[in-house]
């Protein structure tokens, strides 16, 4: 056997209130609204309330049907049943949308966690080449001071050359004039010893 569930009258004034903002109020209204009560109780209190607020506007004076305890039960079970399968549904919905949040954030993470992966190797790469650049300029540095010194060092040997050409040329220059004496010098040997052989012929035939 099926008990009927008991409100308070507040709780039947405000069930009371809240359907009439959209409508029109019943002991039915009333009693869906609440999920159970008696009918007559209802009707009773709604209409102590509307008595004392003539504003408001009167119960409809529907006929109350009381219903057979079996059917109350009835009601009573299918409304537990579908508290609890929209309980159910309500768990399961949370399940179901913190995995699919939990397999969103995770694969947030392992995607930041590949581009930071990325980044990581491309400061490492470009640590690299810098590292490289500076190697680089380092060995220029040298080889521009080493070609400088050759430079300098070239300078100072064609100074050097261009003295030593320089006294060859007046070297040279003094031996030509000394070659051109000594023709001159060969040039008068060949006529002295011309006048010395004929001069020993007339010597001889005399």
């Amino acid at each position: 056997m099926g008990r009927i569930a008991e409100f308070s009258e507040e709780d039947i004034i405000n069930a009371g209130k809240s359907i009439q903002k959209g409508g029109p109020v019943s002991v039915y209204s009333i009693r869906n609204k609440l999920n159970g009560g008696d009918s007559k109780r209802i009707k009773k209190v709604w209409n102590n309330y509307l008595a004392n607020n003539p504003s408001e506007k009167e119960i409809e004076d529907i006929k109350p049907i009381d219903l057979p305890t079996e059917i109350i039960d009835e009601l009573n079970k299918n409304s537990d049943e579908i508290k609890s399968r929209l309980e159910r549904l309500s768990i399961n919905g949370y399940a179901v949308a913190q995995k699919i949040a939990e397999k969103r954030v995770e694969s947030t993470i392992v995607d930041y966690k590949s581009k930071i992966n990325e980044f990581e190797e491309s400061e490492r790469q470009a640590s690299i080449a810098i590292e490289s650049c500076d190697r680089q300029i380092l060995e220029l540095n040298n080889d521009l001071e080493s070609l400088l010194k050759k430079n300098e060092d070239l300078v100072a040997e064609n100074a050097n050359v261009t003295g030593i050409l320089s006294s060859a040329k007046i070297t040279i220059a003094k031996l030509e004039g000394k070659e051109s004496e000594f023709d001159k010098l060969k040039q008068e040997y060949g006529k002295l010893l011309g006048k010395y052989e004929i001069m020993n012929e007339r010597k001889s035939s005399s």
